[in-house]
């Protein structure tokens, strides 16, 4: 029995492996000929216009990402800023706030 495995497992693998090769392949011929029919009737104009979309939608995910960016880093600021204040409170535990008083 290990004889056998031995001498034709090779073969065995590299049948099932053409054959899982094929499958694969007119897998995907299928789905490029659904696309191609998909976009058939498809005219430069169109084309022209999917292109225009995509700039504005790119344009707008950088402009969204710049501003996300921007709130991000003030409030990062904002937590540095605090931080600091309140080590330095604790650090001098002498010093006390400034009061603005009228004179």
């Amino acid at each position: 029995m290990i004889d056998f495995f031995g001498t034709y497992g090779g073969h065995l693998c590299g049948i099932g492996g053409f054959l899982t090769a094929i499958a694969a392949l007119l897998y995907a011929r299928t789905r490029v000929a659904q696309f191609e029919r998909s976009v058939l009737d498809i005219d430069w104009l169109v084309i022209s216009e999917l292109a225009l979309d995509v700039a504005k939608l790119k344009k707008a995910a950088q402009k969204w990402q710049n501003n996300e960016n921007a709130n991000v880093k003030v409030s990062q600021k904002d937590l540095l800023e605090r931080a600091l204040a309140e080590r330095l409170m604790h650090e001098s535990g002498t010093v006390q706030p400034i009061r603005r008083t009228e004179m």
